[in-house]
């Protein structure tokens, strides 16, 4: 029974370790502030993607000038797109569930990613979001663009404080 037990843990061994080897991510030399995992086919920690402000801002950026139920008028965020934040980890799933500092979480389908152009959020007016008020990721969708967005079901998935995605 223990060589079996062993020859398990080697096999899961090999398994990690050749997984982490196909790893092209960069490693984040910073604090990690994102982290992303589950169904993505590249990493640069284990079968993770982790993100410290450095990696983030290398990604190529976006601005949505929208409002919403939590600012007064329309705001420019700025922030990396979910769609282009996906293909970089290479997501092989259909829903992306975003997870808040406070273990909030909703459920976004990767299509509406590709439809629309959500943002994760860093940025609004130009200022860096602290994690006070909605940082240091906020889910921001294009609500004035899109008026079909503004329903209670959408607010519910524009998740802040977003610190982990996990692919499924």
């Amino acid at each position: 029974m223990r060589l079996v037990v062993a020859a398990a843990a080697t096999v899961i061994q090999l398994l990690i370790a050749g997984a982490a080897s196909a790893c092209t991510i960069a490693q984040p030399k910073g604090e990690v502030i994102l982290s992303i995992d589950g169904m993505i086919k590249d990493c640069n920690e284990g079968l993770s993607v982790h993100l410290d402000r450095a990696l983030v801002d290398a990604l190529p950026r976006k601005q949505v000038k929208t409002e919403n139920p939590w600012d007064d008028g329309p705001v420019v965020y700025e922030g990396v797109l979910l769609r282009d934040l996906m293909k970089f980890a290479k997501a092989d799933g259909t829903t992306a569930t975003v997870s808040a500092l406070n273990d909030y979480r909703a459920d976004i389908p990767l299509a509406d990613m590709d439809k629309y152009d959500v943002i994760l959020a860093d940025k609004r007016g130009g200022v860096a979001l602290p994690v006070r008020d909605k940082g240091p990721f906020f889910v921001v969708f294009p609500f004035t663009d899109f008026p079909e967005l503004a329903s209670e079901a959408r607010y519910a998935q524009s998740v802040w404080q977003v610190n982990r995605i996990t692919v499924k």
